[in-house]
């Protein structure tokens, strides 16, 4: 699952890693953005053995209650799933305990549901009340430590897509021995303020749909010229996760102080992307075409690239088109809830590679038996599936900037106006950016 996790992101960002206690009870809590990934990614960057606690609706069948507490899993119950069940919590609870008496790790996602919004739901209190609970039963001599974990994704149903981990100091359970003394229910629901005000450092929490379309909106046209201003560079994913917090923080800001001002440029941002897609542009189109070098040069660099790699192409394609699409197609039969599209791919990709692969080298064995060559067919598998991918990706970024320049030619107005829209539009967030860091300074 490690290497999985590392070839289907393009990057693994972790930022504070060091902070999780290497030994010692621990309770890892996580948002919960893309169902089963989210644990298999925290799982496979931890430097310890972690038990999840899991829906307890995964565990009614016989194999399902075999199989799964083989994968470190302990069902949890939830009022949502079945009422009835929900004395099995006690149990489940207990066990908890026992975990971290023997200074285990556990991991919880304290939200209780997994939905691909960047905003963090409502934090339920019984990571507070297991982690107090264990404490309670030790005289509040365990020492755990809580960690809080901010899973990222550029997209987590996209192949190739960059993951930011942002990790906070540990919070030690026993400071809270005289508030569980004095009132223990309180202690527990003050505990659960305190994880949700940590989680939300962690994670990009946008109040609606409407405003983080917005956002998203001005990330793609501001985030280029903000981190070239800020001399950052694109694989510092840390320093690119501030810069969306501060746009966010500005954008609320100002939908309080001047709804109008952010209706007027929602409003504007929504024309010039539409007019891109009727184009069969993208923002990226513009930019390129702003970075890139002599319309000549560029061409012979694509023909270049297109000749040369085209027979690796498709060498690649042949050998690894079905193991990478089959996934996705199960994926799509599988289940219609988005939230489940890359895990399903992820993990299925990890079978279907390892199975194809694996026949495909037994068969060169086979026919030719010739053990040099089958280890340079196994070893160009994964680099011609990159290859192919990248290929891919490289041609269609060429046809869109032969697709821009030709359409320049034919709509050259036009495409002039767009890109003095675009130049407008970000001197108006320029302008905003710095009015607010003015106010902020002020105040």
């Amino acid at each position: 699952m490690r290497i999985t996790s590392s070839i289907f992101f393009k990057s693994i960002t972790i930022r504070n890693k060091e902070l999780v206690p290497a030994s010692g009870p621990l309770m890892v809590l996580a948002n919960h953005p893309s169902t089963f990934m989210d644990p298999i990614v925290i799982a496979t960057i931890l430097n310890r053995k972690v038990y999840f606690l899991a829906k307890g609706e995964l565990f009614k069948s016989k194999f399902a209650k075999w199989l799964l507490p083989k994968f470190n899993m302990i069902p949890v119950y939830r009022k949502q799933d079945d009422p009835s069940l929900m004395n099995k919590n006690e149990e489940t609870f207990i066990k908890c305990y026992e975990h971290l008496e023997k200074g285990g790790a556990i991991l919880m996602f304290p939200e209780g549901i997994s939905i691909t919004e960047r905003k963090l739901k409502p934090i339920k209190t019984g990571a507070a009340r297991i982690v107090l609970g264990a404490e309670a039963r030790n005289d509040f001599k365990l020492n755990t430590k809580i960690i809080h974990i901010g899973l990222n994704y550029e997209n987590p149903h996209k192949f190739n897509r960059h993951l930011f981990v942002n990790i906070n100091p540990a919070i030690n359970a026993s400071s809270y021995k005289e508030a569980y003394a004095n009132d223990s229910f309180k202690a527990a629901q003050d505990l659960t303020d305190n994880i949700t005000k940590e989680l939300e450092k962690l994670v990009i929490d946008i109040d609606d749909k409407h405003t983080d379309e917005l956002v998203k909106n001005i990330e793609v046209l501001y985030k280029y010229k903000l981190s070239r201003d800020l001399g950052i560079s694109e694989d510092d994913k840390s320093r690119d996760f501030i810069i969306t917090k501060n746009i966010v923080e500005t954008v609320n800001y100002y939908k309080v102080i001047e709804p109008k001002r952010v209706e007027s440029m929602k409003s504007r941002l929504a024309i010039y992307f539409e007019n891109l897609t009727k184009l069969g542009l993208n923002d990226g189109d513009l930019l390129n075409n702003q970075k890139n070098d002599s319309f000549v040069l560029s061409n012979l660099k694509a023909l270049f690239t297109i000749i040369i790699g085209f027979p690796f192409y498709v060498y690649g394609l042949i050998n690894n088109f079905l193991p990478f699409e089959i996934p996705g197609f199960l994926a799509s039969k599988i289940t219609k809830s988005i939230e489940f599209r890359g895990a399903i791919g992820m993990v299925g990709g990890m079978f279907t590679f390892l199975i194809f692969h694996s026949v495909q080298i037994i068969i060169v064995w086979k026919l030719t038996h010739i053990q040099w060559l089958t280890i340079a067919y196994a070893v160009s598998l994964p680099i011609s599936g990159l290859f192919t991918y990248w290929y891919y990706h490289t041609v269609l970024e060429i046809k869109n900037k032969w697709l821009l320049m030709m359409v320049f030619y034919k709509k050259s107005v036009f495409i002039s106006n767009l890109i003095t829209e675009r130049e407008n539009l970000i001197s108006e967030f320029d302008k905003a950016k710095n009015e607010y860091a003015q106010t902020i300074t002020n105040n």
